[in-house]
Protein backbone atom coordinates (compact mmCIF):
# COMPACT_ATOMS: atom_id res chain seq x y z
CA UNK A 1 0.00 0.00 0.00
CA UNK A 2 1.09 3.50 -0.64
CA UNK A 3 1.63 5.85 2.28
CA UNK A 4 -1.25 8.13 1.20
CA UNK A 5 -3.68 5.22 1.14
CA UNK A 6 -2.70 4.27 4.70
CA UNK A 7 -3.09 7.83 5.95
CA UNK A 8 -6.47 8.21 4.25
CA UNK A 9 -7.87 5.45 6.49
CA UNK A 10 -6.46 7.12 9.63
CA UNK A 11 -9.08 9.14 11.53
CA UNK A 12 -8.91 11.68 14.33
CA UNK A 13 -10.30 9.09 16.77
CA UNK A 14 -7.43 6.72 15.85
CA UNK A 15 -4.92 9.44 16.70
CA UNK A 16 -6.60 10.14 20.05
CA UNK A 17 -6.64 6.43 20.87
CA UNK A 18 -2.93 6.02 20.06
CA UNK A 19 -2.10 9.10 22.13
CA UNK A 20 -4.05 7.78 25.14
CA UNK A 21 -2.36 4.37 24.94
CA UNK A 22 1.10 5.96 24.86
CA UNK A 23 0.18 8.24 27.78
CA UNK A 24 -1.05 5.27 29.86
CA UNK A 25 2.18 3.38 29.17
CA UNK A 26 4.34 6.33 30.24
CA UNK A 27 2.34 6.94 33.44
CA UNK A 28 2.47 3.23 34.34
CA UNK A 29 6.24 3.12 33.83
CA UNK A 30 6.72 6.17 36.06
CA UNK A 31 4.58 4.69 38.83
CA UNK A 32 6.45 1.39 38.72
CA UNK A 33 9.82 3.16 38.72
CA UNK A 34 8.96 5.39 41.70
CA UNK A 35 7.75 2.39 43.73
CA UNK A 36 11.03 0.47 43.36
CA UNK A 37 12.14 -1.90 46.08
CA UNK A 38 14.00 0.10 48.69
CA UNK A 39 16.48 -1.67 50.92
CA UNK A 40 18.22 -1.27 54.27
CA UNK A 41 21.53 -3.05 53.60
CA UNK A 42 24.47 -2.67 51.26
CA UNK A 43 27.12 -5.30 50.53
CA UNK A 44 30.71 -4.29 49.74
CA UNK A 45 33.02 -6.96 48.31
CA UNK A 46 36.73 -6.20 47.97
CA UNK A 47 40.00 -8.14 48.34
CA UNK A 48 38.24 -11.38 49.36
CA UNK A 49 36.35 -9.47 52.09
CA UNK A 50 32.60 -9.05 52.28
CA UNK A 51 31.04 -6.39 54.49
CA UNK A 52 27.34 -5.78 55.03
CA UNK A 53 26.57 -2.26 56.18
CA UNK A 54 23.36 -0.56 57.24
CA UNK A 55 21.96 2.32 55.20
CA UNK A 56 20.03 3.71 58.16
CA UNK A 57 23.00 5.51 59.74
CA UNK A 58 24.86 8.26 57.85
CA UNK A 59 28.58 7.50 57.80
CA UNK A 60 31.74 7.40 55.68
CA UNK A 61 33.88 4.29 55.16
CA UNK A 62 37.47 4.34 53.97
CA UNK A 63 38.47 1.03 52.39
CA UNK A 64 42.04 -0.28 52.32
CA UNK A 65 42.08 -0.14 48.51
CA UNK A 66 41.83 3.68 48.30
CA UNK A 67 38.05 4.05 48.01
CA UNK A 68 35.85 6.26 50.19
CA UNK A 69 32.22 5.07 50.53
CA UNK A 70 29.50 7.44 51.79
CA UNK A 71 26.16 6.40 53.27
CA UNK A 72 23.59 9.18 53.57
CA UNK A 73 19.78 9.27 53.70
CA UNK A 74 19.30 5.56 52.94
CA UNK A 75 21.57 5.74 49.87
CA UNK A 76 25.18 4.79 49.20
CA UNK A 77 27.83 6.01 46.76
CA UNK A 78 31.55 6.00 46.08
CA UNK A 79 32.65 9.44 47.22
CA UNK A 80 36.28 9.13 46.10
CA UNK A 81 38.54 6.55 44.53
CA UNK A 82 42.14 6.34 43.41
CA UNK A 83 41.29 4.55 40.14
CA UNK A 84 42.22 6.38 36.91
CA UNK A 85 38.82 6.99 35.24
CA UNK A 86 36.68 7.23 38.40
CA UNK A 87 33.67 5.60 36.73
CA UNK A 88 32.56 4.30 40.13
CA UNK A 89 32.50 7.86 41.51
CA UNK A 90 30.55 9.15 38.50
CA UNK A 91 27.93 6.42 38.92
CA UNK A 92 26.19 8.33 41.69
CA UNK A 93 23.91 7.13 44.47
CA UNK A 94 22.43 3.65 44.85
CA UNK A 95 18.97 3.54 46.41
CA UNK A 96 16.98 0.57 45.14
CA UNK A 97 17.59 -3.16 45.57
CA UNK A 98 19.83 -4.84 42.99
CA UNK A 99 21.57 -1.56 42.05
CA UNK A 100 25.30 -2.15 41.57
CA UNK A 101 28.55 -0.17 41.40
CA UNK A 102 31.62 -2.02 40.13
CA UNK A 103 35.18 -0.66 40.27
CA UNK A 104 37.42 -2.96 38.24
CA UNK A 105 40.79 -1.33 39.04
CA UNK A 106 40.12 -1.68 42.78
CA UNK A 107 38.30 -5.02 42.39
CA UNK A 108 35.34 -3.73 44.39
CA UNK A 109 31.63 -4.43 44.04
CA UNK A 110 28.93 -2.53 45.94
CA UNK A 111 25.31 -3.65 45.70
CA UNK A 112 22.08 -3.29 47.62
CA UNK A 113 20.41 -6.40 49.00
CA UNK A 114 16.70 -6.98 48.71
CA UNK A 115 14.77 -7.22 51.96
CA UNK A 116 13.38 -10.55 50.79
CA UNK A 117 13.71 -12.93 47.87
CA UNK A 118 9.98 -12.47 47.22
CA UNK A 119 9.01 -9.86 44.65
CA UNK A 120 5.25 -9.96 45.12
CA UNK A 121 2.70 -11.94 47.07
CA UNK A 122 -0.60 -12.82 45.41
CA UNK A 123 -3.73 -13.81 47.23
Amino acid sequence: MIKRELLSHFTFADGVLIFLIILIIIISALIIYKNGHETEWAVIKFEDNTETISLEKDQIYELDNGMVIEVKGGKIRVKDSDCPQKICVKHGWLKFANDVIVCLPNETIIYLKKKSDLDYITR
